[in-house]
């Protein structure tokens, strides 16, 4: 068997395990990574690639706590890109600078008002008709104009694992797999591996319940089913926008647009788990009448894609879950656009 020491290790290579390997590697210590599967994880390639400030958690008027979460994040990530931020992700793919709120209906008084407020001042800008992208122009409808982005998932992925030649190790850390001592983690084991470490970091989403509790801590998981819809066509037309037919709380329909295909995501998804991939499908095709009735869906293809989105089992407030359990920190990033807050609560945990 291999025996690898290293300061940190850590369990999972979804965007928090890569994340938090490359903060700690950029501060010097000796971090190692062990993946089970592919480098990304299941939910973090499976992400349409939005960094979004929480705006979409405002609709009903207000500033709530989601919205304050996240609403430094594109800013942090756009220095990220550019080099000047805590992890360098020069070379990562932008694949849309902006994205959109999209309505065919008027905004009621209340979100009009709050859309326009100081709050938003610089992160929300109502577009006039002319000033519409395609394939929107010369359609009737409210459109904003978020600070709001996309990225390419993969080649994040490909960016964050870049420093870590030689410190991601294919192994499979299960509950039997930690080994420990007077009550501690010592190490991860697998038939083929030990990684011996003085720290551990548990960010394997799905799998840090099993795991905290063989660890000896209580952080109770729940999985958030989603059903998303892939709609494939030849030449999509490039749509980066929340659809919210009506001024509903919620965006029915967040649409983002990659080579091939729309994938289709927002309340949409969360309501879609509890449906047939039929009705799921049929009711894709609703959605997008109602919020794109100019667009010709009829003659494309629809596919489902089901995932089970882990997070921390209590009130969903769309933040960051970090929880230290003697040398172990358990943490969740909840969505992508917030690694960098999970950064910063696992720093302090960790210092």
């Amino acid at each position: 068997m291999r025996t690898v020491q290293v300061d940190i290790a850590i369990a999972g290579a979804g965007i928090a395990g890569l994340w938090l390997a490359n903060l700690l590697l950029g501060r010097g210590f000796d971090v190692a990574v062990c993946e089970r599967s592919k480098i990304g994880g299941t939910q973090t390639l499976a992400s349409q690639g939005l960094i979004h400030g929480g705006v979409k958690y405002a609709l009903g008027g207000t500033a709530t706590h989601a919205f304050e979460a996240v609403s430094d994040m594109p800013r942090r990530w756009r220095a990220c890109l550019e080099g000047a931020g805590e992890i360098d992700l020069r070379g990562v793919r932008v694949i849309s600078e902006r994205y959109y709120l999209w309505s065919p209906d008027a905004p009621g008084a209340r979100l009009a008002g709050f859309l326009a407020s100081r709050l938003l001042h610089g992160r929300v800008e109502r577009l006039s008709p002319s000033e519409y992208p395609q394939p929107f122009t010369g359609q009737a409808g409210t459109m904003y104009r978020l600070d709001d982005f996309v990225i390419d998932v993969a080649g994040l992925v490909r960016r964050l694992a870049a420093p870590l030649q030689g410190r991601i190790f294919p192994m499979a850390v299960e509950p039997e797999g930690l080994v420990m001592r007077h009550a501690t983690v010592c190490a991860f084991e697998s038939p083929d591996i030990r990684v011996e470490a003085e720290r551990f970091v548990l960010a394997a989403g799905a799998g840090n319940e099993k795991l905290a509790s063989a660890a000896g801590a209580e952080a109770h998981m729940r999985k958030l089913p989603l059903k998303q819809v892939l709609v494939r066509s030849s030449d999509p037309e490039p749509i980066f926008a929340h659809c919210i037919p009506g001024m509903r709380a919620e965006p029915a329909l967040t649409i983002t647009t990659l080579p091939g295909y729309h994938y289709l995501g927002g309340a949409l998804a969360s309501d879609g788990a509890k449906r047939s991939d039929v009705d799921q499908i049929d009711a894709a095709r609703q959605e997008l009448a109602q919020a794109l009735p100019w667009i010709d869906w009829s003659n494309r293809t629809f596919d489902t894609l089901s995932i089970d989105r882990a997070e921390p089992e209590g009130p969903r407030l769309e933040g960051v879950f970090v929880e230290t359990h003697e040398n172990v920190l358990i943490a969740w990033p909840g969505k992508l656009t917030l690694a960098p807050g999970l950064g910063d609560r696992a720093l302090r945990a960790l210092a």
